[in-house]
């Protein structure tokens, strides 16, 4: 395709979509979007890492609460605090978890702070919830900057963690005995959904651990790093890195629903229920508790509620999921390394430009059809096999600029191209309908670019001129002249379009013709022979009703044709300028053709073929062989015969007359010129009337016997004449 007509698709296919895409990309709604899509495609994407199975949760379900529901201090939430204590003592019964880590705030004061001050002091490894916020006004404790001294880590970055205005501590001694303290918050993005979580928060110029963070730290020191926008943990060899956004959250790994709701929670209920059979010395082997505290055997510990009346529920990609299974989540992501690195929004687009680019060549220099049609499949196919590659390394390709730029990138290539693609088939449509059969024309448009370039390959060359023309044009006005043209073309060019064959022009009274093409057909060569036999039946049908109606003069009432037919390769296709083409055909097959129509004259036959029509057409129709000629132009020589009709229609007289025609060329080839004399003289004989073709070679004999040929004469008459 010329460069001119490549750029317009490229504006339409690749600057179009790019702009709009970059337009998109300025609202914050984007990046929303391009995280939900990229949500449906995790849902849809097998999962490739399973839940840590080192975290276990004690949830204060909906159970904890109605089963305790006359019970004066669990009846009712809050519960009171020295519960907690004897929760997290029942884990340490056994072998102790690594590490407990409480979900619940404790940042008012109350009558039972001291059980909690007391487990934090004799139980150990314990992390307490603090909660930051914006707004509000902060109730100053003496405390509060010793207790923020404590709990904050070093940490010197430019990364832009989430930074709040006011935090709440657990209350006085409970934060003071505390041994660690993690940050609770969580923060949805704009559309409500929690993805992403913080390693840290800043609050007052310094930095504090959230759960995901404590977690991984198990209340051990650790070191920290960071670097652009990573930040390296590493405690006793273990080191994770962790991939933070550019606004300071990093991207969680949800795994799936099924292994949310599976995550191993252990009621509280079932805890307190068991602790008083194991007191009550009704069950005397822990092992067969309800809640047995092996179950708690160096695991992480999160204790954390799911029941309605704590309001504490959060909207997860899968759904709505009780806050502490989102921190369980956490916790998992940053235990395991399961963290996913969302990629700059730069590597989609590029990914997406290269496949608008690509899809210019497919659908405006790509010669296959089918490609066409396929591509959005391979092109969609491609982008999730890509998005899918990535994430299983733990990376998030940027979405949106493929889901929206692709489809509006090939919608508008596909209406361009319906519209140029369209216009040329109404411009090739108007041609072929005045040259070809309706029904060959719906074939041949299917496949526009193949119908343009045209090729070459085996056609029958058709061309049929009326006998003595000019001398009936002399005795016709113009009136008649143009209505006894257009009555005779249109019957003929009739019956060739019935028959699939294709018009070539028109020239005066001459009809060209093409079969098989531009719908190729194996079955040219008698496709024509049949036309030519039904245009002698129609012009005679039309010379009767000329002579009832009296029409015109009785020599173009006496109208008769020659027609000379080949078949063999030639080259065919439109042939013209932009506004004005036709289909045509050219080559040494087109050439012969049009010298049998001219030599039937000669021999006064009505139907003169080639050799190749009568080898592809025998079994079908009856042939006559005339003559070996040499045509001008061409040095091979040709073997010809008439045409005379279907196979089962030719008579006996006919039969034992072309026989007789036969044996007298074949002494006329051995020299035996005058019992070849007889032998054509009794063809006229045996057919009742006198035959052209015999004459012919009755002349022929008689001018050689006068004047003998050289020793190397073949046989073959050599025409001077077109």
């Amino acid at each position: 395709m010329k460069q001119n007509k490549i750029l317009f698709p490229i504006f339409l296919m690749v600057v179009i979509p790019t702009l709009l895409t970059t337009f998109i990309s300025f609202f914050r709604f984007s990046t929303t979007l391009d995280r939900k899509l990229s949500d449906a495609l995790f849902h849809f994407l097998p999962s490739h890492h399973t839940f840590s199975k080192d975290i276990v949760i004690i949830d204060i379900d909906e159970q904890s609460i109605a089963k305790y529901a006359d019970h004066p201090e669990l009846g009712q939430w809050p519960w009171k605090r020295h519960i907690y204590p004897t929760l997290i003592g029942y884990t340490k019964l056994l072998t102790p978890p690594k590490f407990t880590i409480i979900d619940i705030m404790f940042t008012e004061r109350s009558d039972y702070d001291d059980a909690l001050v007391v487990a934090n002091e004799t139980l150990g490894e314990i992390s307490h919830a603090a909660n930051f916020r914006n707004g509000g006004i902060v109730i100053p404790r003496k405390s509060i900057d010793t207790i923020s001294q404590k709990f904050s880590v070093p940490l010197t970055t430019s990364i832009p963690f989430p930074k709040y205005e006011n935090a709440s501590f657990p209350i006085g001694q409970i934060a003071e005995t505390a041994p660690n303290v993690h940050v609770v918050n969580v923060i949805s993005d704009s559309d409500g959904i929690l993805r992403r979580f913080s390693p840290f928060v800043r609050w007052n110029g310094m930095y504090f651990p959230t759960l995901a963070t404590q977690a991984f730290a198990l209340g051990e020191t650790y070191k920290i790093e960071t670097k652009d926008l990573n930040v390296y943990l590493e405690k006793e060899g273990t080191k994770r890195i962790i991939p933070i956004g550019k606004d300071g959250l990093v991207r969680a790994y949800f795994y799936t629903e099924e292994e949310l709701r599976n995550i191993p929670r252990y009621s509280a209920a079932g805890i307190i229920e068991s602790l008083e059979k194991l007191n009550t010395g009704e069950v005397e082997d822990p092992n067969t508790l309800l809640v047995p505290p092996k179950l708690f055997e160096n695991k992480i510990v999160l204790i954390g509620t799911s029941a309605a009346a704590t309001h504490d529920d959060v909207v997860t990609p899968h759904g709505l999921f009780p806050g502490v299974i989102a921190q369980a989540v956490f916790a998992s992501n940053l235990t395991e390394g399961h963290l996913l690195k969302e990629l700059p929004v730069t590597y989609g687009f590029v990914f997406t430009i290269l496949v608008l680019f690509v899809g210019v060549l497919v659908l405006f220099i790509n010669q296959w059809h089918i490609l066409k049609n396929i591509y959005p499949i391979f092109a969609i196919s491609l982008f999730i096999g890509l998005f899918y590659f990535l994430y299983r390394m733990d990376y998030v390709l940027s979405t949106n600029s493929f889901v929206f730029g692709f489809p509006v990138s090939y919608l508008l290539g596909f209406a361009y191209l319906t519209y140029t693609e369209g216009k040329e088939k109404r411009k090739f449509n108007h041609i072929l309908r005045n040259l070809v059969d309706p029904e060959v024309v719906s074939v041949a448009l299917e496949n526009m670019e193949s119908l343009k370039q045209g090729g070459e390959w085996e056609i029958t060359a058709f061309f049929s001129d009326v006998a003595g023309f000019s001398s009936i044009s002399e005795e016709l006005s113009a009136t008649d002249l143009a209505k006894l043209l257009n009555e005779y073309l249109s019957a003929m060019t009739n019956v060739l379009k019935t028959n699939s064959g294709t018009l070539d022009k028109y020239i005066g009274d001459a009809i060209v013709g093409i079969f098989g093409a531009p719908i190729q057909n194996k079955e040219h060569p008698k496709l024509a022979c049949k036309t030519a036999l039904e245009m002698l039946k129609e012009l005679e049908g039309l010379r009767k009703e000329w002579n009832e109606r009296g029409d015109y003069t009785p020599l173009a009432r006496a109208m008769v044709f020659r027609i000379g037919l080949n078949c063999g390769l030639a080259k065919v296709g439109f042939m013209g300028t932009d506004s004005l083409a036709s289909y045509t055909m050219m080559g040494d097959t087109v050439n012969l053709a049009a010298r049998l129509e001219a030599a039937a004259k000669d021999y006064g036959v009505s139907i003169l073929v080639s050799e190749n029509i009568e080898l592809a057409c025998r079994d079908t129709f009856s042939f006559r062989f005339l003559d070996w000629i040499r045509v001008k132009g061409k040095e091979a020589p040709v073997k010809i015969y008439s045409l005379e009709s279907f196979k089962n229609e030719i008579s006996p007289v006919s039969v034992k007359a072309f026989e007789e025609y036969e044996f007298g060329f074949s002494e006329y080839s051995k020299r035996n010129w005058e019992t070849a004399i007889e032998h054509f003289k009794n063809v006229s004989k045996i057919l009742g009337k006198d035959d052209v073709s015999s004459h012919l070679l009755i002349k022929r004999c008689q001018t050689l016997f006068q004047n003998p040929p050289p020793v190397d004469w073949d046989g073959v008459y050599t025409r001077t004449s077109k």
